[in-house]
């Protein structure tokens, strides 16, 4: 699936870049007299207007006249997106390139090349930009979705859900991020969750065509909901009646069933060359020359070394030496962490974790890790410190919520806390099936205060 890349300040259609050929002096010549901005404007109002091919001439030429124009970082851009319209892809690659070394703080070009790298399969180069794009705008949700989906089709769940409740946390309205959120949980088997997410959505927009459609998915999984699943896909395509899911949603109209397999339950098989072993060499090369790429490296080598034979040592040589290496990276330790969780090494998994929260106090990822070990180590107070961070991060996170209130009546024996973290899941998630348990669990929590041992 392709997303629509961005703009660096209008919407435009989705498109790429390009290489500038030895003939720019050619096009320069054949657009007459104009000057490079006449010629950057004249490509602009191209763009606009649905000329595309006219649009990367007079980009092109522009460029090649002044390649140190003011609006040249910004044309480089446009040119990406117009080259990628046109199917160019090595050439909208190169052009997202060249904006990003000219002005590496604008979001357009980092994003663009992330999601066009992304769409060619090279998520090891892609997941760093659009996390690097995340960073340059906190309001922006986009890259955080695009991350989220990506890791939704690998089959990584968790990472996905960790991702989009960063993305809900910066936009708690937001549609798009609430149908995310469904997805996952319609995925996960929690139909009550989905339909909670995907109603949200609807409030925000109440012709949302993704949410509209997956309601009707979600109706159409459950006995006897058939009505109900044909009047949400009737409403789909009348927001949206030449979408991606167009046909599929007539097709149900009709009664016919559509298998639910979009996204694989396991990662693809991984090249040959990427073992353990080698990722650590390409993740120790890159260090030693200074490559920002280093750490995405080591935690390839690491997630790759954790699925591999007890037996083997070396899973904990490359945890060790990643140590050494990366003592500050948050995404190295808390590699190092899960590697050591899987290889049931609590408490060299709890120091790393540890250390991964120091370095990164306000990762979701990274306290989740935390407090799922320290629980297993009944380190009940540093599990409740990472998970009362999870919940202010994520208010929309009910398995955090439920988590705490947990470990607040059960394992600490704060009676009023954990009661009140209970109203607090009540009230916030009414849909979740957990709630059915709730009355009982608070009525343990008094009797267990009413008589203490």
């Amino acid at each position: 699936m392709t997303t629509p890349l961005r703009t660096a300040r209008r919407p435009l259609p989705p498109a790429a870049a390009v290489l500038l050929a030895l003939a720019a002096a050619l096009a320069l010549a054949a657009c007459g007299s104009r000057t490079p901005d006449a010629l950057y404007q004249s490509a602009l109002a191209d763009l606009h207007a649905g000329r595309t091919a006219p649009a990367a001439e007079s980009l092109a030429a522009a460029l090649a006249a002044e390649p140190d124009a003011p609006f040249a970082p910004e044309a480089w851009n446009w040119l990406g997106l117009a080259r990628a319209a046109l199917g160019d892809q090595p050439a909208a690659t190169e052009a997202f390139e060249t904006a990003v070394r000219l002005n590496p703080a604008a979001f357009a070009p980092v994003y663009n090349l992330g999601s066009l790298l992304l769409d060619a399969n090279r998520p090891d180069r892609a997941i760093p930009l659009l996390r690097r794009a995340a960073d340059l705008d906190p309001a922006d949700v986009t890259a955080l979705l695009r991350i989220s989906d990506y890791m939704l089709r690998q089959g990584r769940r968790e990472l996905a859900s960790r991702t989009a409740f960063a993305a809900q946390k910066r936009d708690p309205s937001s549609p798009a991020v609430a149908t995310a959120i469904g997805r996952i949980a319609l995925l996960d088997g929690h139909a009550e969750q989905a339909e909670t997410a995907f109603m949200q959505a609807l409030e925000a927009d109440k012709t949302y065509p993704p949410a509209l459609y997956n309601l009707g998915v979600l109706h159409a999984l459950s006995p006897g909901h058939a009505e109900q699943a044909a009047a949400y896909f009737r409403r789909y395509l009348e927001a949206d009646p030449s979408g991606p899911r167009a046909a599929a949603a007539a097709d149900r109209i009709g009664g016919a069933e559509i298998p639910q397999a979009s996204f694989p339950e396991t990662k693809p098989a991984a090249p040959k060359t990427e073992s353990p072993a080698e990722l650590w060499k390409q993740a120790a090369k890159a260090q030693s020359a200074s490559d920002p790429s280093a750490p995405a490296l080591a935690v390839r080598a690491l997630e790759a070394a954790a699925d591999l034979p007890d037996p083997s040592p070396l899973p904990d040589e490359i945890a060790r030496r990643s140590l050494a290496l990366f003592p500050n990276s948050a995404p190295v330790l808390l590699a190092v962490g899960t590697l050591w969780e899987k290889r049931g090494n609590l408490p060299s998994a709890l120091a790393a974790l540890t250390r991964a929260s120091a370095a990164a106090p306000d990762d979701p990822s990274v306290l989740l890790a935390l407090s799922r070990v320290a629980d297993a180590r009944e380190e009940y107070d540093t599990s409740l410190m990472a998970l009362r961070r999870l919940v202010q991060l994520e208010p929309g996170n009910a398995d955090a919520l439920w988590s705490l209130a947990d470990c607040f009546g059960t394992k600490l024996g704060m009676t009023s806390k954990g009661i009140a973290a209970y109203r607090d899941f009540e009230r916030l998630f009414p849909s979740d099936p957990r709630t059915a348990d709730i009355p009982s669990r608070i009525s343990d929590l008094e009797t267990a205060a009413e008589n203490p041992d």
